[in-house]
């Protein structure tokens, strides 16, 4: 039967250079919107608008530009080499292309929007997409069926070199009519809907695509609401609105058009919504975001995943668990948003405390000096001394948050923590591709445990960085990823939570959250998956 759902992705084994971009982007949203924040700290709190939830938002009217900022300019604009996250490129992906299904973040159901449906009669063993009809990419050629397959084997080729290839590997796909696309996942996937409406959304024009890459990712075609107009590349784009949009008949886009401009400095995105310059931008930086609710306006979500600390179960020291706990318990989360004034939320592991996941009887160990100092102890007496050294993003806010950490391990005897600062590309050829660290800082913000947390944690996925191996977190993993049922949902994470607490393969000290920041001209703010602005809905009041 039809179900609105959230998806899962394929963990088929992507390729090292692969798999490295992957982490990449997410990593480079992380360096990029982590920046030095000044003010007060304070953890932001503000209700997200769900899909729809902009009722109470007074309506747009027709017509008018904005300005939107961002931390960097686009390296493509594709479907397969752009990164899915909101506060990069995914307001532009949106912009260009509109998703085919979405995760609602009030509720954590998948909601249809260029779909029609997307269900399963057979537990996962195969699924039938079917889309609306009438709907064309702004060069006139319909989005049918074919497009949606040509997308996919796409991003399953591995020359095509999609970050999104995990989720397509694998995949059996037939065009039943201009409509109707059958798909088989490469083993039963209860929650494949889940991966579709986060890996698999986004459709390029298969015309376009014929013209290469390079024509492809600098000169998008999509059927969503506006047409990228020009790109001056590291300075701006000019977006302007898609005259065969396949909702104009109810009067979207609101906006004429749109530009997003870069600015590097969080701060100076944040003075520029307060003195008008600019108009809207999105952050996952809580004190920015606390600011902004103060400020200006900002739509805060939260959102499972955070900022951690991930140990290497392959390499010395933290092959030994005693190792693990005792750098976990010798360290104070509460503790670092009050000393660095960065508006960090204090995590008790990688679910939110506000998550329809989170297991209170599963949280990790609270601070312990004393445990700690036992264990770093016991374990140099072994000849094991705790010596480590930290793999992260060179960018201010990680570097103080590595320092205080450092600073805090050095008041224990028997542990010594160096921190390795490195350029975003070489920290990800390190991280991702050689698994070269011992422990090493990353972040996640995630809607649902599909496909991210199974990718992250499962032992026998290509995307568990940490190499991680526990038989009792795969079970509960392939039980999450096996049934729709939200109770048995509930309790297999619940017992992944109580793996990780056991086994400490990460150490999470900030929840996470993102949303937008905006001034008092906007109205339409309407968020989906892990913060994405639905672009056809901004406007001007």
């Amino acid at each position: 039967m039809p179900r609105h759902a959230l998806p899962p992705r394929r963990f088929r084994r992507p390729s090292a250079a692969l798999a490295a971009v992957l982490l990449s982007f997410s990593l480079v949203a992380t360096a990029c919107s982590d920046s030095d924040s000044d003010g007060d700290t304070p953890g932001p709190s503000a209700a997200p608008p769900a899909t729809g939830g902009a009722s109470a938002q007074p309506p747009a009217r027709q017509g008018g530009q904005l300005t939107m900022l961002a931390v960097q300019d686009s390296a493509q604009l594709d479907v397969f080499r752009t990164a899915y996250v909101a506060v990069t490129d995914e307001p532009r992906l949106s912009a260009l292309y509109d998703p085919l299904f979405v995760i609602n973040p009030g509720g954590g159901t998948v909601v249809a929007h260029l779909g029609e449906s997307i269900s399963t009669s057979d537990g996962g063993l195969t699924w039938t997409l079917k889309l609306r009809p009438n709907v064309q990419f702004s060069d006139g050629t319909p989005l049918d069926a074919a497009a949606v397959k040509t997308n996919w084997d796409m991003h399953a080729d591995p020359a095509t070199q999609s970050l999104h290839r995990a989720a397509a590997a694998g995949l059996v796909l037939g065009v039943v009519d201009p409509l109707t696309l059958s798909i088989r996942p490469p083993a039963p996937n209860a929650n494949f809907d889940r991966t579709l409406a986060q890996e698999l959304t986004y459709i390029e024009s298969p015309a376009q695509l014929a013209k290469g890459p390079e024509v492809y990712g600098s000169q998008p075609v999509g059927a969503g609401p506006f047409v990228l107009r020009s790109w001056v590349r590291g300075s701006e784009q000019v977006f302007a609105r898609n005259p065969n949009y396949w909702q104009k008949d109810k009067g979207l886009p609101k906006l004429d058009g749109f530009t997003v401009k870069n600015v590097p400095d969080i701060q100076q995105q944040l003075n520029s919504v307060k003195s008008g310059q600019a108009d809207i931008f999105t952050s996952s930086d809580p004190a920015l975001l606390d600011r902004g609710a103060k400020d200006a306006n900002a739509s805060v979500l939260k959102v499972d995943g955070g900022q951690y600390f991930m140990f290497n179960f392959a390499r010395a020291p933290f092959d030994d668990p005693r190792a693990r706990r005792a750098v976990s318990l010798a360290l104070d989360s509460a503790e670092i948003p009050k000393v660095l004034d960065n508006g960090y939320i204090p995590a008790k592991g990688l679910f939110a405390t506000t998550s329809q996941f989170f297991s209170p009887a599963s949280v990790q160990a609270a601070y312990d000096q004393a445990e700690a100092q036992r264990l770093f102890d016991e374990l140099a007496q072994e000849g094991k001394k705790v010596d480590f050294s930290y793999l992260i993003p060179q960018n201010p806010s990680s570097k103080k948050t590595a320092e205080y950490m450092q600073s805090r391990l050095h008041t224990y005897r028997n542990v010594t923590m160096r921190v390795e600062a490195l350029e975003i590309g070489a920290y990800i050829v390190k991280s991702a591709i050689q698994k070269d660290f011992q422990g090493l800082l990353t972040q996640r913000w995630v809607v649902d445990p599909e496909p991210q947390i199974f990718n992250a944690f499962h032992s026998r996925s290509p995307l568990n960085y940490g190499g991680y191996v526990s038989a009792e977190a795969d079970r509960a993993l392939a039980a999450g990823r096996a049934s729709t049922d939200p109770a048995v949902r509930k309790q297999a994470y619940a017992d992944l939570q109580k793996a990780l607490v056991q086994d400490v393969p990460v150490w999470v000290y900030s929840e996470a959250v993102v949303g937008p920041v905006y001034n008092d001209k906007l109205t339409g703010i309407e968020l989906y998956n892990a913060g994405v602005l639905f672009m056809d809905r901004v406007g001007l009041k």
